[in-house]
C-alpha cells in the first residue's frame, strides 16, 4: 500500500496568469521535469502552441475559480510554496523542497497577492536582477528541485 506521506509529489501552477502563452510553456516544462499535475487559478487554460506536448492532456489538469478553492482542496500533506521576489522568502539555492509541495506562481504583472502570500507555508526567490516571465521562472524552480538536495 502507497502511503502519501512518504511518497513524493508536486503540482505547479499560476494564480491569476496575464498570459496564456506562458502557461503553455510552463506545462511544457512541468510535465518534462516531472510535475504531478498542473493547475491555474481565476483565469482558465486555452490550447497553447507552446504546449507542443500536450501536457494538459499528459499530467492532470486543475482549474480553480479563486485562491479559497483552491487552498481548500490541496493535496492532505502538501505544502504551498509561494515563488515571489519578497523580502520574506528564503534563497531557492539553499531551500529544501518539501517532499509534497504545490508550487504557486503569481501573475505576470502583479505576483502573488499578500493575502495568498500570507497562506503559503514557504515563500522562494531566486537571484535575478529583475523579475522574469512567470515560464520562466517556474522552470527554474522545478529544475533546482531535481538537484540532489536535501528534502524537508
Amino acid at each position: 500500500m502507497n502511503d502519501n506521506f512518504k511518497n513524493e509529489y508536486f503540482g505547479i501552477g499560476i494564480h491569476n496568469g496575464k498570459t496564456p502563452e506562458n502557461l503553455g510553456v510552463l506545462w511544457r516544462s512541468a510535465q518534462n521535469l516531472g510535475a504531478t499535475f498542473i493547475f491555474t487559478i481565476g483565469n482558465r487554460y486555452a490550447k497553447q502552441a507552446c504546449d507542443t506536448h500536450d501536457a494538459v492532456k499528459a499530467i492532470p489538469y486543475f482549474h480553480y475559480e479563486n485562491f479559497e478553492a483552491f487552498f481548500d482542496n490541496l493535496p492532505k500533506g502538501a505544502r504551498l510554496v509561494g515563488v515571489e521576489l519578497h523580502e520574506s522568502a528564503s534563497d531557492l539555492e539553499t531551500f529544501e523542497h518539501p517532499r509534497r509541495c504545490v508550487y504557486l506562481l503569481g501573475a505576470e504583472d502583479h505576483g502573488l497577492p499578500k493575502k495568498t502570500m500570507e497562506k503559503c507555508h514557504h515563500l522562494v526567490k531566486f537571484k535575478s536582477e529583475k523579475s522574469l516571465n512567470v515560464a520562466v521562472a517556474g522552470t527554474i524552480v522545478m529544475y533546482d528541485r531535481n538537484l540532489p538536495k536535501p528534502r524537508s
